[in-house]
């Protein structure tokens, strides 16, 4: 809505911004609560104290660190971020860290309440919250993968070494590696927790806050002029069914030669309106000219699909919270039947910002529910779209094609007009840490398809890729039910 501020308008702030920003609407909210300053070398807070709320750091450095065998080791420094207590936060738990003054310091207390309360009831505080919470998390992301290059730059020396060592020191060596490799993979998996849990709450806020503005808006129906019409547009797109590129052509062709003006029965196809009696009833009792009519329908329905798209993104990232915690856990037993083509229209509107230049092609065949892990898949799904959209660099022509197979299987199939893989590259495409992006910092470190493999794998399906210039595609298969699962490929080592 107009004057409200999302999370996608501050990518390019400086975090200095955001963060000013968000100590302001702190503040606002707060009524400027008293700062502490303490001097180099003071304990904010010891590893396992309870804690009641966080720690917004104001001015001067800290460190997070534990003592470990007895001594300190310090995991975050130049990452720690403005926002000190994140773990004990999420969890309501106590400190998993030291804090320690590294420069004299000035900090603002808040409760975990109050700051619940707080980021329920204002909406541009909880972006700005969310906005710092998650730039601090990527820093330490950042700084784990650069941690992983120095591993890896480890490894490399202590390979050229190992050839001119004894057959003994070469054991140890490989000893040695294995114990780094278990020691790195179990870092991983807490971190993956650690993001998990503290995503949880405020996503959580995300969908309350979505489910508060439907009801609020439907209420507010009634009270409008045009309620009526306002109510049922935003019902209708709530229920909207995806349909296919070549349905959506035959629906605008019937709709164009009853009403005789292409233009208009595409703008109706667009907001889900396919019937020339469904347009007169919804019109029939609006004021002013086709042209306002017209247009305030496609705002009802604008409206109510960005709605949709909030409580679509807050689900989907529910999922993939849940999908994460699977990951550092391996414990998570839970499925149930999905519709394949709601994953996959979801995905694309994710990605609606990046398909303005792009055509893309649905051609949906009749599938039935599939049993599977709906978060799992959809990750699948927007790993490979965001390949595609990477290969066009957001131009060109993008199908979606799905249809049922024998033996209760079925495919889906994603097809970009990008430049192809190189035939050197096909066969390690699917290796863990395998990218052609050359050290750029991107979304991307070489582990989307290996994971989008290793999904697929434990859902007994398999996928393949075949790829020549203009034309990459990647079908996925996947068995309908459990027991006509696929027996799964062998899932790809790492490349290093």
């Amino acid at each position: 809505m107009t004057g409200e501020r999302t999370f996608l308008a501050r990518f390019n702030e400086p975090d200095d911004a955001v963060e000013s920003r968000m100590i302001e609407e702190l503040d606002a909210v707060f009524g400027h609560p008293p700062r502490q300053k303490l001097p180099a070398g003071s304990i904010l807070f010891h590893q396992n104290d309870p804690l009641d709320g966080i720690l917004i750091l104001m001015e001067g450095t800290v460190t997070l660190y534990q003592v470990i065998e007895g001594k300190e080791v310090v995991f975050h420094s130049q990452t720690v971020g403005k926002i000190l207590g994140l773990l004990a936060l999420t969890r309501h738990s106590r400190s998993f860290f030291n804090c320690r003054a590294v420069t004299p310091v000035t900090v603002m207390k808040i409760g975990f309440d109050e700051l619940d309360r707080a980021l329920q009831e204002h909406s541009n505080l909880l972006v700005s919250f969310i906005t710092v919470l998650v730039r601090s998390m990527a820093r330490r992301n950042k700084r784990l993968v650069e941690l992983q290059t120095e591993i890896l730059g480890l490894n490399r020396s202590l390979g050229q070494e190992r050839d001119a060592l004894s057959r003994t020191l070469k054991e140890l060596q490989q000893a040695q590696a294995l114990l780094v490799e278990s020691e790195k993979m179990a870092t991983l998996g807490q971190l993956a927790a650690g993001v998990a849990h503290e995503l949880n709450n405020p996503v959580a806020a995300i969908g309350r806050a979505a489910d508060f503005v439907r009801e609020d808006l439907l209420a507010l129906a009634g009270e409008l002029p045009d309620g009526e019409v306002f109510r049922e547009m935003l019902e209708r797109t709530f229920r909207a069914t995806p349909f296919s590129t070549r349905e959506q052509r035959e629906f605008r062709r019937l709709l164009a030669g009853e009403l005789g003006d292409e233009a208009l029965a595409e703008r109706l196809v667009a907001i889900g309106i396919h019937q020339p009696a469904t347009y007169h009833l919804l019109t029939e009792n609006l004021s002013g000219t086709g042209e306002e009519t017209l247009r305030r329908l496609e705002r009802y329905h604008q409206l109510g699909g960005a709605l949709r798209n909030i409580l679509r993104c807050g689900e989907r990232i529910a999922e993939l919270v849940k999908s994460l915690r699977s990951y550092a856990r391996a414990d998570s037993t839970e499925g149930g039947e999905i519709n394949v083509h709601e994953g996959l229209e979801d995905t694309l509107r994710l990605f609606s910002n990046r398909l303005r230049d792009v055509t893309v092609e649905r051609h949906f065949g009749d599938l039935p529910p599939i049993q599977a892990h709906a978060g799992e898949l959809n990750q699948v799904w927007t790993n490979l779209i965001a390949n595609a959209l990477d290969a066009m660099k957001n131009q060109g022509r993008l199908a979606i094609t799905t249809t049922r197979l024998p033996e209760d299987r079925i495919a889906v199939r994603i097809i970009d007009s990008g430049p192809g893989i190189p035939p050197e590259h096909l066969d390690k495409i699917f290796n863990l840490r395998f990218t052609t992006r050359q050290g750029r910092v991107e979304f991307g470190l070489g582990l989307g398809l290996s994971i989008s493999h290793n999904i697929i794998a434990r859902h007994g399906g398999a996928i393949e890729v075949q790829s020549q210039p203009g034309r990459t595609e990647f079908c996925v298969k996947l068995p309908i039910s459990r027991e006509a699962a696929i027996i799964p490929a062998t899932i790809p080592e790492s490349a290093s």
